[in-house]
């Protein structure tokens, strides 16, 4: 009997403690709903399926914006990576945030999360970002970097930007100029060399000339020796301008190529009978070899091509002191090209010369050039006319062991030919 008063008596207090609770919880449920009502701009007496309901949409929205914003920011990331200029933003504290490839390419591997003059350790731009930082005004200059053991010239622009909530950031931008540098390096070797090679025939005329006129009396002998001498540097003047002309034309485009399918050798043995008294009055031995094969291209280009680099290999194989004097022009077809190898014995050219043989205006020998009447850009429109005609052209040569050129042009093939392959 105690035993079940016992029983009724915990039973009791469960139940007591059970209503209690649950009015805790109803109450504490009520708060939140209340909570979300308000978070989710609803009266507070909505339903609360409808509260729940309505809190569910907004969370999906939220959801969809934080994505939409994730992407929006990788595709800004990724644009920002793919600039071909170098990009760097820095955090108030002096800490690369973000790099760009380009940047990365310029600089050391790594760099996010370094501080700024570790890894742009160039005098004038860690100037220029303590001045924007002190005065917070845009810098600009020229800079210049080491990169591969290759000198590289930017224009460096650094950007301070404030940002919302006072937050702060430093944007470097850096554009290269390489390229604008070495074409406008170029443009003034161009025209020094213009100048120069106009020069010297201009002041030999103007010389004669100005003798002639001051010395009427003058024996008929020397007058003529003097009126051949401003002949020879006329006809010079000529050469370089025409050919100046010629070489623009063809860089441009609008030298006009008449294109036929004809066959190479013919080309060759043309080029050979205009040789034979030029290779007979400089003492070189030339030797022919020519296997047929039709190539599509403009004779007369292909003529003054071939014949360009076979009054060079004449010209300088002369100029040997000693030894034999022979120049090779072999042409056979191989694969679908026809190959066409131009050898002489000459003094050959170093390696430095090598890289410049095909500019403008580049001799070898300057001195022996133009008293053989070279204007120093034969090899340029040679390369220019190969480029044309869909080939290559490559140089190898040593000093003291002569020089082989060797040209490639696309051979077409008869419909024989293309059945039995």
């Amino acid at each position: 009997m105690e035993f079940l008063y016992i029983a009724l008596g915990v039973t009791a207090g469960l139940l007591v403690l059970s209503i209690v609770w649950r009015n805790v919880t109803c109450r504490s449920l009520q708060k939140f709903a209340f909570r979300i009502a308000e978070l989710v701009g609803l009266p507070e007496d909505s339903p609360l399926s409808y509260v729940l309901e309505t809190a569910k949409k907004k969370i999906s929205d939220l959801e969809n914006d934080l994505l939409t914003a994730q992407r929006s920011r990788e595709n800004i990331l990724t644009i920002l990576d793919n600039i071909v200029d170098p990009i760097f933003i820095v955090s108030s504290d002096d800490t690369i945030i973000f790099a760009n490839r380009a940047a990365e390419s310029i600089s050391r591997m790594g760099i996010v999360g370094r501080r700024v003059y570790e890894v742009l350790e160039d005098y004038y731009l860690n100037e220029a970002y303590d001045e924007a930082l002190r005065t917070w005004q845009i810098q600009e200059g020229n800079v210049l970097f080491y990169i591969d053991k290759e000198k590289r010239y930017f224009m460096c622009r650094i950007i301070p930007v404030s940002l919302p909530r006072g937050d702060r950031r430093i944007i470097i931008l850096l554009h290269d100029l390489t390229e604008e540098r070495k074409l406008d390096e170029m443009r003034k070797e161009f025209v020094s060399n213009v100048s120069h090679e106009l020069r010297t025939p201009l002041t030999s005329i103007h010389g004669y000339a100005e003798t002639l006129l001051s010395d009427p009396e003058m024996d008929q002998q020397t007058q003529r020796r003097f009126l051949e001498i401003i002949e020879t540097e006329s006809a010079r003047m000529t050469r370089l301008i025409n050919d100046l002309l010629d070489l623009e034309r063809l860089e441009s485009g609008e030298a006009k190529f008449d294109f036929e399918v004809m066959n190479w050798c013919d080309v060759v043995y043309y080029v050979k009978s205009i040789i034979k008294p030029l290779s007979k009055k400089y003492g070189v031995e030339v030797h022919i070899k020519c296997e047929d094969a039709k190539v599509h291209g403009d004779k007369d280009r292909l003529i003054q091509m071939l014949l360009n680099i076979a009054d060079n290999a004449i010209k300088y194989t002369s100029l040997k002191d000693s030894g034999e004097k022979k120049v090779a022009i072999i042409s056979k077809k191989v694969g679908d090209k026809v190959v066409v190898e131009v050898a002489d014995t000459g003094p050959g050219m170093s390696r430095d010369a090598l890289k410049r043989i095909f500019d403008r205006f580049y001799r070898v020998d300057k001195g022996r050039s133009r008293k053989m009447g070279g204007s120093g850009l034969g090899l340029a429109i040679v390369k220019t006319i190969v480029d044309r005609h869909n080939g290559s052209i490559n140089v190898a040569s040593e000093p003291g062991e002569g020089t082989k050129f060797t040209i490639e042009l696309p051979l077409v093939r008869s419909e024989s030919e293309n059945e039995n392959v």
